[in-house]
């Protein structure tokens, strides 16, 4: 289970990887320098996105946790989605205008971020029964 854990970390990865290069070119900002506004939402999102598939692998091991993964995960997608907002609230309520980015490309992360979640947790959940 470890193994396949790793390989669905290291897809994950894989895929932030190319979504933020291919996202990046696409709107015309450069996206191998980290002054790019789409990078720090981008690692943001992946380093929670692998922070929730270690948890839940170590939460699968618990044997009365096993029944509330799903609502486990409810109340960290919740916890999530409220840490981005704050983290980068100048980007949504602030005074700095970005001029380089509309502000629904800071969903395309988010998305990306909740399906590769999404998807571990169903592989999870079917392995464990």
């Amino acid at each position: 289970m470890k193994g396949k854990g790793l390989l669905q970390a290291t897809v994950f990865i894989l895929s932030f990887i190319l979504t933020y290069l291919l996202h990046a070119y696409l709107i015309g900002c450069n996206p191998f320098f980290k002054n790019c506004a789409l990078f720090k939402p981008y690692v943001f999102l992946l380093s929670f996105t692998l922070l929730v598939v270690i948890v839940f692998l170590i939460l699968a091991q618990v044997k009365k946790l096993k029944d509330q993964l799903g609502f486990i995960y409810l109340a960290t997608l919740v916890l999530k989605l409220l840490l981005f907002v704050v983290v980068f609230q100048n980007y949504f309520f602030g005074d700095i205008a970005e001029t380089e980015i509309n502000k629904g490309h800071f969903l395309i992360p988010v998305f990306l971020g909740l399906g590769c979640e999404v998807f571990f947790l169903s592989q999870l959940l079917k392995r464990m029964e």
